[in-house]
């Protein structure tokens, strides 16, 4: 008969066991998506580590982190995993236990990183699934292999996903997941109007047709209250160029016009040509007229053009004072000259060019190159010291303008104008399609609305020009962005300071020395003192 063993602990591991403090083990759990399916996977992920964790008696529990749904492909965009890894840095966790790889990162270098600097710490992350435990000596190894395959597998799913997309653009029955402001889908998925947004959207069209600018048709936006996209804080500049530049509101689609990038971390960038567009027109009912988006187009295109004229001569100039100084005298241009060449007192400095070509013209006298410099050292100091009470009450003061309402009733009318001839030369181009009028009196009525379109653009751009102080509020924005990267008291001239800063340099008499800034202030320094 055999005899009956009773197993029992031995005192002294057993007495060690209670002495040891216990593990404070945490786990981080994590849903890709927020569809009802993960969202249940989540819960479960959850409460099977509570009672996981529960189960062991020298483990403590230290909480569960989880992130709902996080794509696990850029580890920044995970607030929990970011919590929990401060709180190991600070001593609170001893283990963490997650399900499996591609639970805790599908980016191959996020997941090493964050593994290596918790071992550092002292602290394992046990994966359940594949039994790693990664403060085991083979660990990492392992941990590379499997990360690696959990990125393939990401970017597999992406460019599945993005074949799919491709194939319902070219195939034109895709459905945009969130309409543009303006549109909702119906039931079928397919856009149509939200009057209350698209009472916006005319109200947008219709200011920027009557000459004002983008900004503000934003200010006059948030004045009024109008509910912004997608609860925004408040209504942006750039966010009424985006409306008035989709072609959305005339009834077409344009599809793919952003992509996301190809490996992680995947970005959503503008697509600029990388790949294919996709266009459908007449796809839904419009917003405004075709007219009326053409119009705003040629709007944009003639006020890009003054701004990429204005940049363009900046860079055109050998030396950063070039065409810039101007003769207060006779309102010539100020030539740049290098005077004692080979001398000890060789020097460079700028005369006004009808003083060279004739000092009876003009008696301004020549001003040497640094005491410009100077003076604009001294001007760009005291600016960025008293810019609170220079150009940020200049700003505000600018905003409060009222745009001249008259104006603005005229250059709405020379639009209507415009589109109205327009439509004249669409409707004439098509009745001589079929035939009904003659070629002869075709190109003579064709000419003559081609003539009075031109004149009455040229008239709008000039109202243009003078509406809105667009100009000075931005420049004064420009100023502000250029001090708040440059806030230190400069102690030497910066040629690319003046650049950005400066627009022309008036010389007067005495070495009286005016700088008009980009937003059109002027202040005045005096030089040779």
């Amino acid at each position: 008969m055999a005899k009956k063993v009773r197993k029992i602990e031995p005192i002294h591991q057993k007495v060690m066991l209670e002495l040891q403090p216990k593990k404070r083990v945490c786990a981080y759990a994590r849903v890709s998506t927020d569809s009802i399916e993960q969202q249940d996977s989540f819960y479960y992920q959850v409460e099977y580590y509570k009672k996981f964790i529960g189960k062991r008696d020298d483990w403590e529990y230290a909480g569960i982190y989880s992130d709902e749904a996080k794509s696990g492909t850029q580890v920044k965009k995970r607030d929990d995993f970011l919590r929990m890894l401060k709180d190991c840095e600070e001593g609170k966790i001893d283990i963490i236990i997650t399900k499996s790889v591609t639970r805790f990162a599908r980016n191959t270098v996020d997941s090493i990183k964050a593994i290596r600097k918790l071992k550092l710490l002292g602290i394992g992350v046990y994966f359940e699934k594949e039994n790693i435990n990664t403060l085991s000596e083979k660990s990492e190894q392992m941990l590379t292999i499997l990360s690696s395959i959990a990125q393939t597998e990401s970017e597999n799913i992406s460019a599945n996903t993005k074949w799919g997309f491709r194939k319902q653009f070219e195939d034109g029955n895709f459905k945009i997941s969130t309409p543009a402001y303006g549109y909702m889908n119906d039931e079928n998925g397919q856009l149509i109007i939200k009057e209350d947004e698209a009472k916006i959207i005319r109200r947008i069209f219709n200011e920027y047709l009557s000459g004002k600018g983008c900004y503000i048709i934003a200010k006059r936006l948030n004045k009024d209250n109008i509910p912004t996209i997608r609860y925004a804080e408040e209504w942006q500049e750039s966010v009424v160029k985006v409306i008035l530049q989709n072609s959305v509101y005339e009834g077409d689609l344009l599809l793919q016009k952003t992509y996301r990038t190809e490996a992680i971390p995947f970005k959503q960038k503008t697509n600029k040509g990388e790949l294919p567009q996709y266009f459908i027109m007449n796809n839904h009912e419009p917003i405004i007229t075709r007219i009326e988006g053409q119009t705003v187009r040629e709007i944009f295109e003639y006020r890009g053009g003054q701004i990429e004229a204005d940049d363009k001569s900046k860079y055109q100039n050998r030396y950063d004072f070039s065409s810039k100084i101007i003769c207060s005298e006779c309102g010539g241009t100020f030539r740049r000259q290098k005077i004692y060449i080979g001398k000890a007192n060789e020097r460079v400095q700028w005369c006004c060019i009808q003083h060279i070509r004739d000092i009876e013209k003009c008696s301004m006298k020549a001003i040497r190159d640094e005491v410009v410099k100077e003076a604009f050292l001294t001007m760009w100091n005291k600016l960025v010291t008293n810019c609170t009470d220079i150009l940020y009450l200049l700003l505000e003061s600018l905003k409060n303008l009222r745009t001249n309402e008259e104006q603005e009733k005229e250059i709405k009318e020379l639009n209507n104008k415009i589109m109205e001839l327009t439509e004249q030369s669409q409707i004439l181009s098509r009745v001589v399609s079929k035939g009904y009028i003659d070629s002869a009196v075709f190109i003579e009525r064709q000419n003559a609305l081609t003539i009075e379109i031109k004149e009455i653009k040229k008239k709008r751009n000039q109202m243009l020009d003078n509406n809105g102080f667009e100009k000075e509020i931005e420049g004064t924005l420009r100023l502000l962005d250029i001090i708040g990267c440059n806030q230190e008291i400069m102690e030497y001239y910066d040629e690319n300071l003046f650049v950005q800063a400066v627009d022309k340099v008036i010389i007067g008499k005495g070495f009286e020395i005016t700088f008009r800034l980009i937003n059109t202030l002027e202040l005045t320094e005096y030089g040779g003192k």
